[in-house]
């Protein structure tokens, strides 16, 4: 009796995830299409232009955490001040998303903290600094 339900379950599940790579599929074509369309425009305004030197860019998904691009940094720098401690990345997530009043889920502080960690690694101003002598890693804000 418990296979048929298991049996059910994993024959709807795949027919959901077949159902979502038609889709994608679809989408992919669809895209391609567009480049294509592109290049030849691209090719009517400078026939010699060299459209493999086009450097592919990364597409970012939709914001989990619902937070305004800049502000979720500017928060935690916000939180490094008031605490006055060192944070991990995640922790900074966590409380830029309770500050905000935003739902906190894995998926929202996980791509906040990567945020977090990945605009404070590309400051050059010494504004934050990276303990990574312990793990995990924390930032704190410089003294001046």
């Amino acid at each position: 009796m418990a296979d048929t339900y298991a049996i059910s379950a994993l024959t709807d599940k795949r027919a959901r995830i077949d159902g979502e790579i038609q889709a994608r599929r679809f989408q992919i074509m669809r895209l391609e299409c567009e480049l294509a369309h592109i290049d030849a425009v691209i090719k009517m305004f400078s026939p010699s232009y060299d459209i493999s030197k086009i450097a592919t860019k990364r597409s970012f998904s939709k914001n989990p955490a619902g937070t305004p691009r800049g502000s979720g940094s500017r928060e935690a720098l916000t939180i490094l001040r008031e605490v006055n401690e060192p944070l991990t990345s995640m922790e900074i997530a966590i409380r830029v998303l309770a500050k905000q009043g935003r739902e906190d889920t894995p998926e929202s502080r996980g791509m906040l903290a990567n945020t977090i960690h990945s605009t404070f690694s590309r400051r050059r101003d010494g504004a934050v600094i990276l303990d990574a002598s312990q793990y995990p890693a924390k930032w704190s804000l410089a003294r001046r």
